[in-house]
């Protein structure tokens, strides 16, 4: 049973959703990436390249993405990924890059095989691959200083008709990564729009459906649709950008 924090199963008693928790099925697997990867000291060329080799230049989520790496400021980096990238953005692909050619480690985990092993070739010796509950990744990952410096959330993918638990499942995930999140820690969370104009350019079947949402609870849905309302009701954390993926810094 994947349980939410306290400050979040208080958030989601005051917006009516505590009725929506579910269950998660978890293992545990690791793989270090054996791929040899070049390195590049221009991260605008390096972003610019992955996207036209191993998605799209014109990537809706192409310009969060070089903003959340473009904030690490070209140092040594600790990012953490849940939801692990074989395809569409390949994200997994493009931390490795930037911690193969700026130091630093990735650690990314989805609770499928599937995408380590499709990746774990693909990726350089600075990515570790899991296959667990990102929940319970997040609960006992050990990182230097405690500090994540990029936290990248896409694990649970959202059901437009009913978006609450991908919501939930973001929430708990942000929470549990909190005891590694410091102050300047970047936050990324994909499948978040911030109006209907985002989800009608990325995913335009899902419009009625967003519009039911906000209409019935007020709010936008989406994977950090939770996390947000958090971040604007505590004060703990700054939206630095937000369109179709949400970016914070804490």
């Amino acid at each position: 049973m994947t349980l939410v924090n306290p400050i979040g199963w208080r958030l989601l008693k005051r917006l009516g959703l505590t009725a929506a928790l579910g269950r998660l099925t978890r293992g545990s697997l690791r793989f270090d990436g054996a791929g040899k990867r070049a390195k590049t000291e221009n991260l605008q060329r390096l972003v610019t390249e992955h996207f036209r080799a191993y998605s799209d230049p014109n990537h809706p989520c192409c310009p969060t993405l070089f903003m959340a790496l473009d904030a690490l400021n070209n140092k040594s980096a600790v990012i953490v990924e849940t939801g692990s990238s074989a395809w569409g953005t390949n994200s997994t692909i493009l931390f490795d890059a930037y911690c193969n050619s700026f130091g630093g480690h990735c650690y990314s985990v989805d609770i499928r095989p599937d995408p380590m092993l499709q990746l774990r070739r693909l990726v350089s010796n600075r990515t570790s691959l899991y296959c667990d509950d990102s929940v319970s990744f997040l609960s006992t990952l050990t990182v230097p200083e405690n500090k994540i410096d990029l936290l990248y959330l896409d694990s649970w993918d959202v059901d437009w008709n009913d978006p609450i638990p991908s919501a939930i499942h973001g929430l708990n995930e942000y929470l549990t990564a909190t005891r590694n999140l410091q102050s300047g820690s970047l936050v990324l969370i994909d499948d978040t729009p911030v109006d209907l104009d985002s989800i009608r350019f990325v995913q335009p079947h899902a419009i009625e459906s967003f519009r039911n949402f906000q209409e019935k609870f007020g709010f936008e849905p989406g994977k950090g649709s939770l996390v947000k309302r958090l971040i604007e009701s505590t004060g703990r954390g700054t939206i630095l950008a937000h369109k179709y993926q949400l970016l914070i810094r804490i």
